[in-house]
């Protein structure tokens, strides 16, 4: 290492890790394979080095991987590592990725490719497991739930890859990404490295429009009998406060369907339950705060002349092919900015619906 920071002599597998803990992932939770030896190796030489990198953190299963890196990040913000073992460990951890997408948990998913290269290459085939784990499209295995997935293909690479995966993760609506290792690729030298280099690009954040949100916030004032549905949480401390205070200022009925996440404390005056059957059959306007499916088809219905806003990273939840929801105004943005900005453009409004809001009360 030279005065600069500057790392020679460091395979791609050393850089990976080194790279990673420069963008602020903390943790690596792994389940290791025949993949794994120049990650070892790479990790290694950074302790001899002094270098600092993520903590890896052995994990018995790859679902609990990568529910532990979901967990980091719902407590931190901040998108975390896995890296799984060639196509099996890949197929174990498929289901925490689709958690992950569906929940817009942004996560860097690597797993080791296993060798292509059967002899006279570093990395190449050992034993004749390398032939057994052999697939034409390994990636198919999480690619409905990735935002972006792609092989390694040269050492030099490694660095900018890192930062557009994790880049693309953390943009509206965030969500995992994969990147494939091949074990020849991470065996080989990549030249000198920055160890001071800024992140090449930053993640792209979607913010409610003006007019949307006036628009939202009209239909909302003007109802007689709004309805709020949340799923997936307010995204933040302040908007839950916000969403809290909106609820009982105008008094509008809150349902949790289905919730993973609060979007109203449950003591809250306004909360009334996770079922919206009673509520939507008469409700006027209808505000799907990051729904995933705000009711059941099959069993609720809104009435036919019933406004619906839906507000969220996705609004459309265009990952999936057949949801046709009624959406007569759709809000991309991140949950907690729109429910703030929403908020705002209420409480300009709430003197002049003084009245209204005092006929209307949750039943």
């Amino acid at each position: 290492m030279d005065d600069a920071g500057n790392t020679a002599s460091m395979t791609a597998a050393g850089a990976l890790l080194m790279r990673l803990k420069a963008l602020g992932v903390d943790y690596i939770f792994a389940n290791s394979g025949t993949d794994f030896p120049p990650i070892i190796e790479g990790a290694a030489q950074a302790l001899h080095d002094g270098i600092s990198l993520p903590e890896m953190i052995v994990a018995p299963h790859e679902h609990a991987a990568l529910g532990m890196a979901h967990g980091v990040y719902l407590a931190s913000g901040q998108p975390q590592a896995i890296m799984l073992h060639t196509n099996v460990g890949l197929a174990n951890g498929a289901i925490g990725a689709i958690n992950a997408a569906t929940d817009h948990v942004p996560m860097l998913l690597m797993s080791g490719r296993t060798p292509t290269t059967e002899q006279g290459r570093f990395g190449a085939r050992t034993v004749p497991i390398g032939w057994g784990q052999e697939m034409r499209d390994q990636t198919a295995l999480v690619r409905e739930a990735s935002k972006w997935d792609y092989e390694l293909r040269f050492p030099e690479q490694t660095a900018e890859l890192l930062d557009r995966a994790l880049a693309i993760a953390g943009s509206t609506p965030k969500g995992p990404v994969y990147l494939s290792l091949p074990r020849e690729a991470l065996c080989e030298p990549c030249g000198t490295i920055d160890r001071t280099a800024p992140q090449q690009m930053t993640a792209a954040q979607s913010f409610a429009g003006k007019a949307d949100i006036r628009q939202a916030a009209k239909l909302l004032a003007d109802a007689k009998r709004p309805l709020i549905i949340i799923q997936h949480g307010t995204g933040s401390e302040e908007a839950f406060q916000a969403l809290s205070q909106l609820a009982e200022a105008w008094s509008v009925p809150v349902c949790q369907y289905w919730a993973i996440a609060l979007g109203v404390p449950y003591n809250h005056n306004c909360y009334i339950g996770m079922n919206p059957g009673p509520w939507l059959a008469d409700a006027d306007v209808v505000l799907a705060i990051d729904t995933l499916t705000p009711w059941s088809p099959d069993i609720h219905a809104p009435p036919a002349d019933c406004k619906v806003i839906y507000l969220g990273p996705d609004p459309l939840q265009s990952r999936f092919p057949v949801r046709n929801f009624q959406a007569d105004l759709s809000i991309a943005c991140e949950t907690a900015d729109g429910i703030l900005a929403l908020a705002k453009a209420l409480t300009k409004q709430t003197a002049k619906r003084k009245a209204a809001i005092s006929k209307r009360q949750p039943k």
